[in-house]
């Protein structure tokens, strides 16, 4: 029995193969365009957020890591701003970068037999601030072997903060504070500053 004949394939004209017309690719690039547009905000505020996030995160486990370390050698490590990621530098209150290290004769000044446990660099747009008794404190914040950090009369448990913030007023909340309290405690608080990056308060 011969197998039924199949009808035959279409043809396909060149109408049928054409690709897009030139009014029908202005128009998708159109609708491309008005959908990054209606994104680029968003984008931008979680971009914000995130570098801020990042910023305070690194900041607060610096403190933590100096605290634990000053615990563990039964030694004073000090966190301190940096300009190049080896010296402490107490020049201005704004910190382009930090430093931990080990102050193996507590004299707040790093040498070179003292090492260099973790540093860091807030990226530009991104800023970093100290409050006053950080600033009277030389910009430091030193962990004694108890895992306290005293102000500058050497009695008084320190408590300061250091903010890191976006001049800017996308994301609305630009600063997040990270505060020390009773020499040990840290807490990073969202704040609204109108787009201003300014010096922070102690508490």
């Amino acid at each position: 029995m011969k197998p039924p004949k199949l009808p035959p394939r279409p043809i396909r004209t060149p109408q049928a193969l054409r690709g897009l017309t030139l009014i029908e690719l202005m128009i998708a690039v159109a609708i491309g365009a008005i959908l990054l547009a209606l994104a680029a905000p968003s984008f931008k505020q979680a971009l914000g957020k995130n570098r801020l996030s990042s910023a305070a995160s690194e900041l607060t486990g610096a403190v933590q890591l100096a605290r634990a370390e000053a615990i563990r050698n039964n030694r004073r490590v000090t966190l301190c701003r940096s300009e190049d990621g080896s010296a402490c530098s107490a020049s201005s209150s704004t910190w382009p970068g930090w430093i931990v290290f080990v102050d193996s004769n507590s004299d707040g000044v790093r040498n070179s037999s003292e090492p260099v446990v973790k540093s860091g660099t807030f990226d530009s747009p991104v800023r970093a601030l100290s409050s006053a008794s950080l600033s009277s404190a030389s910009e430091r914040i030193t962990f004694r072997s108890d895992g306290l950090a005293r102000a500058t009369d050497g009695l008084s448990l320190l408590a300061g903060t250091l903010s890191v913030c976006l001049p800017a007023t996308d994301p609305a909340e630009n600063v997040r504070d990270m505060s020390l309290a009773f020499g040990s405690r840290t807490l990073v608080r969202k704040r609204n500053a109108g787009g201003v990056c300014s010096t922070p308060s102690d508490s």
